[in-house]
């Protein structure tokens, strides 16, 4: 994921920096209460760096564990910091393991010159 650096994102900056559809984000603020962004008086969504986290936290469980949307937010709602310190842990690994493959393609280039 990219750098965070500004204070809010659009909904569709959200949308193509995770990698989900606009309408998915949309469909899980009806269905998690504690994902609320801020909007302006047209309706228009506001994600702060914090929503941005949630989201993210949402798409581990529910897309890559598996998880129902209901169980997703018994878990969030049952021990959020646990949560998020495990979801820490596997992106800081993510970041690690990639660091690792780019370490190797390079290794693999200076043996081909």
């Amino acid at each position: 994921m990219e750098n965070l650096t500004k204070q809010y994102y659009s909904i569709g900056e959200v949308a193509e920096m995770l990698g989900i559809a606009p309408s998915k984000l949309r469909f899980w603020e009806s269905k998690f209460e504690f994902l609320q962004p801020k909007t302006n008086s047209k309706g228009t969504r506001f994600y702060s760096q914090a929503d941005i986290k949630l989201i993210q936290l949402i798409s581990y469980y529910a897309e890559e564990k598996g998880m129902t949307l209901e169980g997703v937010a018994a878990q969030i709602k049952k021990n959020k910091q646990k949560v998020q310190d495990e979801f820490n842990v596997i992106e800081e690994l993510a970041h690690l393991r990639d660091e690792l493959y780019a370490i190797r393609a390079e290794m693999n280039k200076l043996k081909e010159s």
